[in-house]
C-alpha cells in the first residue's frame, strides 16, 4: 500500500489510482442507488477520457522538450568538441587513436592518424600509454616549436559482452590539448631572467703572492681579475669586488646553464696562471639561484662558497632548485703554511671546555686508528685542565683492542702515571648515563651524523665542535659552536697534534699518546706516501720527540695469516672492466672492522699494479650491505666517485657504506664514473668534473 503512495512515481500510474477511485466510489453509489447507473457509467468515462487525454498532451510536451534540451546538448558538445581551443583525441586499451577532432590532427600535424598509437601520434617515450593508463595527470609536451598542455584521464569503454557473464570493462585515455606557447615562454623568460648571486673567492692568495715583488704581485692579481671579468662579461653578468680576495657577482638563469654545460671553466682559466713562486693560484665559487628574496638568494650563495672552502677550494658549488651541484674540485688540496688557524682554534676549545662540566670525544663508527688517536688527543686536553672526559666508541673492534693493549704496553714500558684512556673509553649505553645539559662533544675524523659512532650521543649533547679533516659533506652536522675543517692536513690526528702544541705551552704529550697519534698519520698517509705536506712531517717529528714508538706502531699494523691469505686472494682475483680500473669483491663477509679494512688494504695494493690508476675494494656483508674502499694514483679524483654514491673522503682516498646493495649493481656506476673523469682529463678537462 505505501508504494501506491510513493511520490516518485509517474503520471500515469497516479492518474490510474485517480480513476480506480472514482470506480469504486461510483459502485458504491450504483450499488444504493441503481437508478444512477446510467449517470455514474457517462462521469465515469468522461473522466477517463479527460484523464487519458491531459495525459497524453503531458507526455507529448515532455517528449518534445526533452528533444529540444538533448538537441541543445548536442549543439553545445559539437561546438565544444569542433570550436573551442582544445584538441581532443581518444585511444582506446591498446593504445591505438579511436577519435580525434580537428584541432587535435591540425596541431599533431599528421594524416591518416586512425590506428595509430600514442606514442606515434605524440613526441612521448615508448612506453607512455601505460604510464598514462594508471591515473589521470597533466604535463606540458613540446611539439612542432610550440608548448601544449597534456591533459589526460581514464575512460571506460564497454566490449560485446559474451552471451553468459559480465561485460567486460577495459580502460580507454581521453587526452585534452591546451595551446599554452605565450604563457610557457613568458615563464621561460621569467625563470631566464632571474638573478642568480656568486661570490668569487682568490682561495691561495697569500701563498701565490709571498715572496713576489710588488711589480710581479700586481702584474698577478690584474690577471687574475681580468679573466674573471673577462668570464663575467662573457656571461652577461656583472661583477662588483669587495676587496682583494672577494668579488660578489650576478648572472640570470640563462646564464648559469651555460656555465654548468661549460663546468665553470674560469677554474681552469685561473690555474693557467703561472706566478713567480711556481704556486698556481686557484679560486673557488659560491653560487645561489634559490631564494624568496635578495637576503636569502646572498645568504645561500655564502653557505655555497663555505661549502667549495671546506672541501678544499679550486671549484665551485651551485644551490639551484633546491640541490646542490659540485664542479671541479680535482686537484690536489694544498698545505696551508700558516698555523694562524690552529692557534685561534685551540684557544676556542680551551674556552669551550673550561665552560663545560663534561666532556665527551667521540668519532666515526667502526673507528681506525685515526679516529681513536684524534679522540685521545683530544681527551687530553679534557684531562689536561681536570674535566670528567669520556671517549664514546660504536664497539670493541680489532682496533680499539689494539689501541688499548698499546697504550697499557707503553704506560708499563714508561712505567708512567698518564691518564688510563682505557677506563674512560665508553659504548653508547654507558655515556648516556653521564650527560647532563652542561656537556660538550667533540667530535673527531668525521663530520656526518650517518657515520659517527653514536647518534644518540650526538642528539643528546647540542653543544659540539667537530675537528676533520675531510672535504665538507653536504649533509654536514649541523649547530657547532665550532667547526674546524682543513682537507689540506693529511689526518685528523696532526690536527690534534698541532692543537695540542696551542692549548697550553707546558703541555707535555706522554709516549702513549704520541704513539695513538702516530699511528693515526701513518695509517691516513699510507706510511707518508700520500696527503702529506710539511706540516705533516713537522707533526711526526713532534710525536716521535714526544716519545712516539714506530715498532709500536708497526706491531699494531700487522695483519695475522688467515687475513694476508684473504688479501692475496682477493687480489689474485681482482678483475679489470675497465682500463686504468681494478676490482676485488670479498664476498659473504661479516661486518666487522677487520674486513672493512681488509677491502681498504686490497685496494691499497691494487693501485701499486703497474697500469692500474684506481683500485676498489668491495664487501659484501651477509646483511645485505655493501662496503666500498676506493684508492687512486692521483690521476683520477675518487672522492667524487664515492661521492656519487653518497659516501667522500679525499682525492685519492674514499669510500662509502650502502644498504640492499652487491657489487654487481654499482660496478657499472664505478666503471661509468672512472670512464668519464679519464675522458675529460683526454678533453683537458680534468678539473671540471659534475656531481649532480
Amino acid at each position: 500500500m505505501l508504494k501506491l503512495f510513493n511520490r516518485n512515481m509517474n503520471s500515469k500510474v497516479d492518474t490510474n489510482i485517480y480513476l480506480i477511485i472514482i470506480l469504486i466510489l461510483a459502485a458504491l453509489v450504483c450499488y444504493f442507488e441503481p437508478y444512477t447507473i446510467p449517470v455514474m457509467a457517462a462521469i465515469f468515462l468522461l473522466t477517463y477520457y479527460f484523464s487519458r487525454r491531459t495525459l497524453l498532451n503531458k507526455e507529448i510536451f515532455f517528449s518534445g522538450y526533452l528533444d529540444n534540451i538533448i538537441r541543445n546538448i548536442e549543439r553545445t558538445n559539437y561546438f565544444a568538441v569542433q570550436k573551442l581551443n582544445i584538441g581532443m583525441a581518444v585511444f582506446s586499451k591498446d593504445g591505438k587513436l579511436q577519435w580525434k577532432n580537428k584541432l587535435f590532427q591540425t596541431w599533431v600535424k599528421k594524416k591518416h592518424l586512425e590506428g595509430m598509437r600514442l606514442e606515434e601520434v605524440l613526441p612521448l617515450p615508448a612506453n607512455a600509454f601505460e604510464m598514462m593508463s594508471v591515473h589521470d595527470g597533466e604535463e606540458i609536451l613540446q611539439m612542432n616549436d610550440r608548448y601544449y598542455s597534456l591533459r589526460h584521464c581514464l575512460v571506460q569503454t564497454m566490449e560485446k559482452a559474451p552471451i553468459k557473464g559480465p561485460a567486460n570493462q577495459a580502460s580507454g585515455l581521453m587526452l585534452y590539448l591546451t595551446d599554452i606557447t605565450e604563457f610557457e615562454q613568458l615563464r621561460q623568460k621569467y625563470e631566464n631572467d632571474k638573478l642568480c648571486l656568486a661570490y668569487i673567492r682568490f682561495d691561495n692568495y697569500e701563498d701565490v703572492m709571498r715572496g713576489l715583488s710588488e711589480a710581479n704581485m700586481a702584474n698577478l692579481s690584474g690577471e687574475v681579475n681580468e679573466k674573471i671579468a673577462t668570464w663575467v662579461a662573457e656571461n652577461n653578468g656583472f661583477i662588483c669586488r669587495m676587496n682583494k680576495e672577494l668579488s660578489l657577482v650576478g648572472f640570470n638563469h640563462a646564464a648559469v646553464a651555460h656555465l654548468i654545460e661549460n663546468k665553470f671553466e674560469i677554474l681552469d682559466k685561473i690555474r693557467e696562471i703561472h706566478s713567480g713562486n711556481k704556486i698556481q693560484p686557484t679560486v673557488s665559487v659560491g653560487m645561489s639561484c634559490d631564494g624568496l628574496n635578495l637576503e636569502e638568494l646572498i645568504q645561500l650563495a655564502n653557505k655555497a662558497l663555505y661549502l667549495a672552502l671546506g672541501r678544499g677550494g679550486d671549484q665551485a658549488v651551485v644551490i639551484q632548485n633546491k640541490n646542490t651541484q659540485f664542479f671541479g674540485g680535482t686537484s690536489t688540496v694544498t698545505a696551508k703554511s700558516t698555523r694562524v688557524r690552529a692557534r685561534i682554534v685551540a684557544q676556542t676549545i680551551s674556552e669551550q671546555i673550561s665552560t663545560a662540566e663534561r666532556v665527551f670525544v667521540m668519532g666515526h663508527m667502526m673507528e681506525d686508528y685515526d679516529a681513536l688517536g684524534s679522540a685521545i688527543g683530544m681527551a687530553k686536553l679534557a684531562l689536561s685542565v681536570g674535566k670528567e672526559t669520556y671517549i664514546v666508541i660504536s664497539g670493541e673492534n680489532d682496533n680499539v683492542v689494539r689501541i688499548k693493549e698499546m697504550l697499557a704496553n707503553e704506560q708499563e714500558k714508561h712505567k708512567s702515571e698518564d691518564y688510563d684512556y682505557r677506563s674512560i673509553m665508553v659504548e653508547e649505553e654507558e655515556a648516556l648515563k653521564h650527560i647532563n645539559n652542561k656537556s660538550l662533544l667533540i667530535l673527531v675524523d668525521h663530520h656526518r651524523a650517518t657515520i659517527t659512532a653514536s647518534k644518540k650521543v650526538l642528539e643528546a649533547i647540542p653543544k659540539r665542535i667537530i675537528v676533520d679533516h675531510h672535504r665538507r659533506a653536504e649533509d654536514l652536522i649541523a649547530d657547532t659552536v665550532l667547526l674546524y675543517l682543513e682537507p689540506s692536513s693529511s689526518s685528523a690526528s696532526e690536527l690534534v697534534t698541532e692543537l695540542v702544541g696551542y692549548f697550553n705551552e707546558r703541555l707535555d704529550i706522554s709516549p702513549a699518546e704520541a704513539t695513538a697519534l702516530y699511528a693515526g698519520i701513518v695509517l691516513d698517509t699510507k706510511y707518508f706516501t700520500v696527503q702529506t705536506g710539511e706540516r705533516t712531517f713537522e707533526a711526526a717529528a713532534l710525536l716521535r720527540r714526544s716519545g712516539a714508538d714506530p715498532n709500536s706502531v708497526r706491531i699494531m699494523f700487522k695483519d695475522d695469516m688467515e687475513t694476508l691469505k684473504l688479501r692475496s686472494r682477493l687480489i689474485a682475483e681482482a678483475r679489470s672492466p675497465e682500463p686504468g680500473l681494478a676490482v676485488a669483491v670479498l664476498k659473504k663477509a661479516d661486518r666487522e672492522v677487520k674486513n672493512t679494512i681488509l677491502a681498504a688494504q686490497t685496494a691499497d695494493t691494487l693501485i701499486t699494479i703497474d697500469g692500474i690508476h684506481v683500485g676498489i675494494g668491495m664487501v659484501e656483508y651477509k646483511d645485505g650491505s655493501l662496503g666500498i674502499s676506493a684508492r687512486s694514483d692521483g690521476s683520477i679524483n675518487v672522492q667524487l666517485i664515492m661521492e656519487e654514491l653518497g659516501g667522500g673522503g679525499h682525492q685519492t682516498v674514499a669510500g662509502v657504506q650502502l644498504d640492499n646493495k652487491r657489487a654487481a649493481d654499482v660496478e657499472p656506476l664505478l666503471v661509468a664514473s672512472v670512464k668519464k673523469q679519464v675522458e675529460e682529463k683526454d678533453n683537458n678537462e680534468s678539473d671540471s668534473v659534475a656531481r649532480c
